[in-house]
């Protein structure tokens, strides 16, 4: 079969891999002129490992990740670390594969490095797609994010709902040191209507920064944070900002010949670090269904991954109210993560870690 892929981003190389392991052929067209090394830092835990590893892309992918040994998490007021969770050699021994951190454009760079190797496939830049009609291909996979023109066409009223919360990003080159931080492991600052996240990606290693706010920029916005957190905001000489977005929850993501895939079909807030690993997943589970039968691929995809991207959309809406929690609830927010242990916190992420497609 031959597949018109819309989007060259990682949902649309990864589903491009999906089709040629499967032994069809795809086209990738992306309407940038150029790959652009741009984008956030972004976290692979193993769910995005396996997911990767079963698209043939992990041994391209593993050179440019960096292995955070712990995720801490602090109170942005007090600056008190709340909480540390080991993600290091127990962490991989679990789940079968390891806890990483990369930045986006290499992950990127890595898929289309081994989809420039594969003869089924064919990617074209300088190529908007505005139309959705087959021509000479059997199928089109859409996987042109959050803000997709193809879903607004295929799912009327569809269109991605923007929240009120300002992404501002950094990446700089990794500090020697800062004070009463670990700035090697994932930091993740907890502030009243804000929060803020920091961990290393690349090699050679950066810090990738991001702070949540509802419209100020960040010095302003954390004015009344811990030094520490003040010390590590004052570290960017500037940042890119984004608005923060979301799309309704659909009931299916194809229509005939047609699908959705990636932030296309369930693009959601970032507060789980799960928005990559589920495109991955979306493509790993594609390739299964491709090879099994190809006339209802597009139908057990989205049949098989409502759920989970579902309880995922819910769950993060659910942890960026807990991050931002004030007053009494934030009180009982940190004495929660401070008295429980590490291994209970572990237990209640266990179903994103150890999804197997």
């Amino acid at each position: 079969m031959n597949f018109k892929i819309i989007g060259g981003g990682v949902a649309g190389l990864a589903s491009a891999l999906a089709v040629s392991n499967a032994g069809g052929h795809a086209v990738v067209y992306e309407k940038a002129a150029n790959f652009e090394p741009v984008g956030a830092g972004l976290q692979l835990g193993p769910n995005a490992s396996g997911a990767l590893r079963k698209l043939g892309a992990w041994d391209a992918v593993l050179p440019f990740t960096y292995a955070p040994p712990e995720i801490h998490m602090r109170d942005g007021r007090s600056g008190k670390l709340l909480k540390r969770l080991p993600l290091g050699t127990s962490f991989e021994q679990q789940y079968g594969m390891p806890y990483l951190s990369a930045h986006r454009a290499d992950l990127h760079k890595a898929l289309n490095n081994v989809a420039s190797t594969q003869p089924r496939i064919k990617i074209h830049t300088n190529s908007e797609i505005d139309e959705l009609s087959l021509g000479s291909f059997d199928a089109i996979i859409a996987a042109d994010g959050v803000r997709s023109k193809t879903r607004e066409k295929l799912f009327p009223g569809s269109t991605a709902v923007t929240t009120k919360d300002l992404y501002f990003r950094s990446l700089l080159p990794m500090p020697s040191k800062e004070a009463d931080v670990n700035l090697e492991c994932v930091n993740l600052w907890l502030y009243p209507g804000g929060h803020v996240v920091h961990y290393p990606v690349g090699s050679p290693v950066q810090l990738n920064l991001i702070a949540i706010t509802t419209g100020d920029e960040p010095k302003i916005f954390f004015k009344n944070a811990s030094k520490n957190l003040q010390s590590v905001l004052a570290l960017p000489s500037e940042f890119s900002k984004w608005q923060s977005a979301y799309i309704p929850q659909l009931n299916q993501w194809h229509q005939g010949n047609i699908t959705l895939i990636g932030d296309a079909a369930h693009g959601t807030l970032p507060y789980l670090a799960q928005g990559a690993a589920m495109a991955l997943e979306d493509a790993a589970l594609l390739q299964g269904e491709l090879k099994s039968n190809a006339k209802t691929a597009f139908e057990n995809l989205s049949t098989k991954r409502l759920f989970r991207t579902r309880k995922l959309h819910q769950s993060s809406m659910r942890a960026g109210q807990i991050y931002h929690s004030s007053g009494a609830t934030a009180l009982l927010r940190n004495a929660a993560l401070t008295l429980a242990p590490a291994a209970l916190i572990q237990k209640q992420l266990n179903w994103i870690y150890s999804y197997k497609i």
